[in-house]
């Protein structure tokens, strides 16, 4: 009977640790929307693309520092003392420049492929 329970708990508490590092459905929707439009609209090949991103960042931020960086982005224009809390936060801005980097080399890595097509064969 121990057995069986020490199986159990080992189980869960794996289960546990691997989503406790997962990306929200939320935030994943959001970014993948995002990217499409910035490239243009929702199509395949944008769809591959911003994946392909996508999953660059997740391997390189944990959900935590990539929240934090994109917090900090979001509200830093924000006029006022509202937005002097954010300017003037130094944690924030070392997550943001992170993930500017890390969006940086999953740009390079993850290149935008058109489709291309064969030009018709003439015959002579």
């Amino acid at each position: 009977m121990k057995n069986i329970l020490l199986v159990f708990l080992v189980s869960i508490l794996g289960t546990v640790t691997v989503q406790a590092n997962e990306y929200p459905t939320e935030t994943t929707v959001r970014y993948m929307l995002n990217c499409m439009a910035d490239l243009g609209g929702q199509n395949d090949q944008n769809l591959y693309t911003c994946a392909c991103r996508y999953d660059g960042i997740r391997e390189a931020m944990t959900y935590s520092d990539y929240e934090e960086g994109i917090t900090y982005e979001r509200n830093k224009p924000m006029p006022g003392k509202k937005g002097a809390f954010f300017r003037d936060n130094q944690r924030g801005e070392g997550f943001y420049e992170v993930l500017l980097k890390v969006r940086e080399e999953a740009n390079k890595g993850c290149i935008v492929v058109k489709h291309v097509q064969r030009p018709p064969i003439s015959e002579e």
